[in-house]
């Protein structure tokens, strides 16, 4: 699943919960309301105070503090689940307070009035965990996920946000690039076909896609491969063979190769993980 919240209390809390939230590829939330909590954090026990934000980049090592008896919430989520669109993606990746080169972690205090909306945050995104198969409760979960984000980014007073939606030429250039990938990815995979397509040599359109997101052209292509995949296995009644054509693979096991070394699980079980 590409988002999972736990209302969890130190002791308490099942082992798979941390090591879903810790995986490699997600980004951490703790929401901490009345009372604060602690978490072991790169191994090293942080107290955290009550009504914060707790923003944790990927790669960063968490763990249950063992002695903690107070209930906060962990929300993680993937690139892939939170970017829909070219300004998510480019915001995500040039958030500082994401950026482990600039924090191992980073805690923003938020209003006590919030002390609600963490209740609220709680209850949504469990219930949309538990009909994460139907679109309406997946649509539920981004938004959610959304606001928290940009509420960090409030409180954070981060302006690239903004800066992004003055969409300079570059970064209108990379959002062509995106809106083509989405466009033709089944089918072209080479970056050296959109660079044609944009009338713009490969090494330009890699250092403004570098400079913008943070990642390669590739990177970009394969991720949104990727998106698409992960969308046909969870809410398509194809076979894996059939997604596989549909995405340009004329082999299957081609295309269970590219999954697996994505994601670490074959699309039979990403699909059957997530349609419980």
């Amino acid at each position: 699943m590409e988002f999972g919240v736990h209302r969890v209390i130190g002791v308490e809390q099942e082992s798979s919960e941390i090591t879903d939230a810790a995986a490699k590829e997600n980004y951490v939330v703790l929401f901490v309301s009345k009372g604060g909590c602690s978490m072991q954090i790169n191994k090293q026990i942080t107290e955290i105070e009550d009504y914060c934000l707790v923003l944790i980049p990927r790669g960063i090592k968490i763990e249950a503090n063992p002695t903690e008896q107070r209930a906060f919430l962990i929300i993680y989520f993937s690139e892939s689940f939170f970017a829909r669109t070219a300004v998510d993606t480019a915001f995500l990746r040039n958030f500082k307070s994401f950026n482990k080169n600039e924090y191992t972690y980073r805690v923003l205090s938020v209003p006590i009035e919030y002390a609600t909306y963490y209740e609220f945050v709680g209850m949504q995104l469990k219930l949309s965990k538990q009909n994460y198969n139907q679109a309406i409760y997946r649509d539920l979960a981004h938004n959610i996920v959304k606001q928290i984000v940009l509420l960090a980014a409030i409180y954070a007073e981060d302006r690239f946000y903004g800066e992004i939606l003055g969409q300079s030429a570059g970064v209108k250039l990379v959002r062509c690039f995106q809106e083509l990938v989405e466009e033709h990815v089944k089918k072209e995979k080479q970056v050296a076909f959109y660079a044609d397509k944009l009338n713009v040599g490969s090494k330009k359109l890699t250092n403004l896609t570098k400079e913008t997101l943070g990642v390669t052209p590739k990177g970009v292509i394969m991720e949104e491969l990727l998106r698409i995949s992960k969308k046909l296995i969870v809410e398509s009644s194809l076979s894996i063979k059939e997604i596989a054509w549909e995405l340009g693979y004329t082999d299957v096991n081609n295309f269970s190769a590219f999954f697996l070394k994505e994601t670490m699980v074959t699309p039979t079980e990403y699909r059957k993980s997530n349609q419980q």
